[in-house]
């Protein structure tokens, strides 16, 4: 799957809000949008900042986008045997609070919001559901990508698109990976959010 642009993301997710909510336009002005409108924040001088999720101001006012599964290839969505939809997905973010996110306007400085960008990938064999469970996280999604197989573990990390990636830390005993098969390394913190 391609990195998805603002253009692409009504192709790919659904999205809904139940109630009007903020946010800065390239234009460095803020104005408000209405409801069910996905919100593709920037900072005051016009750079875009990726879209914005927010918990929303009461229960279920919250953002909610769920990922079309049919954005990704055939051999990941489907099939009983699940080592043949093993998939890494790409999430680059940025937490609300290291945004410093208020009212739906992001405070933070471009340095202050650059500095707080957090890359991971994940190993997933459920990945359309990693997506949907990544996109709920509050904050600025930049990236969201995925791509058939296990990334290479580079000393905890997976080079794509010329960036580095946090790999999730995996099970070990005694400095050794715990592994479902060779170089398949068991991982524990968040690679497997749901299970078949």
């Amino acid at each position: 799957m391609p990195i998805l642009r603002a253009s692409q993301f009504p192709i790919a997710f659904d999205f809904v809000r139940s109630e009007a909510a903020a946010v800065r336009g390239p234009n460095g002005e803020v104005s408000t949008l209405g409801p069910d409108l996905p919100r593709f924040d920037h900072d005051t001088t016009g750079k875009p900042r990726g879209l914005l999720v927010t918990p929303g101001s009461d229960i279920g006012g919250q953002d909610r986008s769920a990922f079309d599964p049919l954005m990704l290839p055939a051999e990941l969505t489907e099939g009983a045997d699940l080592t043949a939809r093993e998939a890494t997905v790409y999430h680059a973010f940025v937490p609300i609070a290291a945004s410093r996110t208020q009212d739906g306007v992001s405070a933070a400085t471009p340095e202050e919001f650059e500095a707080g960008i957090v890359r991971r990938a994940f190993y997933t064999r459920e990945a359309a559901r990693l997506i949907d469970a990544l996109m709920r996280l509050a904050g600025h999604h930049l990236v969201i990508g995925a791509h058939a197989g296990f990334a290479q573990n580079a000393g905890g990390f997976a080079r794509f698109r010329g960036k580095r990636w946090r790999l999730p830390e995996g099970l070990g005993v005694d400095g050794a990976a715990l592994t479902s098969a060779p170089a398949k390394p068991l991982i524990t913190s968040g690679a497997q959010l749901v299970s078949a």
